[in-house]
């Protein structure tokens, strides 16, 4: 069985993450992902470890987009896409003559997918921002850390989690396309996606009078939520009491029985059981204190850092830490996709490509360029 995006041409004009995240999906499912950089002002992320990650199966060719005749060249790409992804500021696309109604002149089927930090309209659409600034923008930053603490951010959370929601309203347009037709332009803001994800911290303030607070470790649903040390170095779990059942259980395990009656609203009785599982887990490994739990029927897992994240056997069984060969010779672990289909049909999961390598079978191949004119192009820096 084929996978479900074969047959799809997708022409991705993003960079760094956020968009490159969005097109390694689509290619994973099957789509045909054509890559357009340029040697002149190549992707801030070649060659590290965010480029192997998030431009794996795509084809990558080089184009200098400040050419007339390289822009000619993106408009014959699109006009033979299904799909354009672009992350580019506001008014980027326009300027190169590469606009939505520039392109749809040349594909009147032409799926168009625009990411921007805010969108590309109102009085902050030319704003230029990535997602780790987002965060603060969006107040998400308000919601992590401990109560009291300096606003957090949160690393590159923002671009994988944008990458997604970009796949998904891609998949969307193609089957409302299929269904109805036409083609579609998308202006997508990444800071909406981001306050899309806290619903809950925008109403709590309206709907209690305060704002909603980090919390730490704690959380707001559970009657204990906290990390551990274990025995082993720098080895930890996370511990999520959420019933009364599974209290009671935790007081049976560690022999309190005072806390079993105890009112477990009041925080004293909350630090107390605290203690209580820091000294017991102390003496055990992260793996037996976990699994001694777990069998309390108490939710509680191994705190990993990212080293011991790529190891894991059960993530290799399940195929989803891929060995490859990366295009600098070097054979690593990297990350798959979070699903199989229920066929014989697997994601598609190659190395991520090197820039320019497939000029030759984009341009001879698909464009129909001669030789003589493919050499010219080449000569003149406009395939750069």
């Amino acid at each position: 069985m084929i996978l479900p995006l074969h047959g799809v041409r997708v022409l991705d004009l993003s960079w760094i993450i956020a968009g490159p995240t969005a097109t390694r999906f689509m290619a994973m499912m099957g789509a045909e992902v054509i890559k357009v950089g340029s040697f002149r002002r190549p992707d801030p992320s070649y060659s590290g470890p965010a480029f192997h990650s998030y431009n794996q199966s795509k084809s990558y060719v080089s184009i200098n987009l400040s050419s007339e005749k390289g822009v000619e060249l993106v408009k014959e790409l699109a006009s033979l896409s299904d799909v354009v992804v672009e992350n580019f500021a506001t008014g980027v696309m326009e300027r190169r003559g590469l606009g939505y109604d520039e392109l749809v002149s040349a594909n009147p089927t032409i799926i168009m997918i625009s990411s921007s930090g805010v969108g590309h309209t109102g009085p902050k659409k030319d704003q230029v921002a990535y997602g780790s600034l987002l965060q603060h923008y969006t107040g998400w930053n308000s919601q992590s850390g401990h109560p009291g603490g300096e606003p957090i951010k949160g690393g590159l959370w923002a671009d994988p989690w944008v990458g997604m929601e970009l796949a998904m309203i891609t998949t969307a347009c193609l089957s409302y396309r299929a269904a109805k037709g036409p083609g579609q332009y998308v202006d997508f803001s990444m800071a909406e996606a981001l306050i899309e994800t806290m619903p809950i911290s925008v109403l709590h303030e309206q709907m209690a009078g305060t704002p909603k607070l980090p919390n730490g470790n704690d959380d707001e649903y559970d009657i204990l939520s906290d990390v551990f040390s274990c025995k082993g170095d720098d080895e930890w779990i996370a511990v999520s009491v959420s019933t009364r059942d599974q209290w009671d259980s935790l007081c049976e395990l560690l022999d309190a029985p005072g806390l079993k009656s105890g009112d477990i609203t009041e925080k004293s009785i909350i630090s107390e059981m605290k203690n209580l599982v820091s000294k017991w887990s102390a003496r055990l490994g992260d793996f037996d204190a976990a699994s001694i739990l777990q069998g309390k029927g108490i939710q509680s897992g191994p705190s990993w850092d990212v080293s011991r994240v790529y190891r894991d056997e059960f993530l290799k069984e399940r195929n989803y830490m891929v060995e490859m060969k990366t295009s600098d010779g070097n054979l690593r672990y990297m990350p798959g996709v979070p699903w199989w289909f229920d066929d014989t049909s697997s994601p598609l999961i190659k190395a991520a490509p090197e820039l320019g390598q497939d000029n030759h079978n984009v341009f001879k191949e698909l464009l129909g360029l001669s030789g003589r004119k493919y050499d010219v192009l080449t000569d003149s820096g406009v395939l750069g």
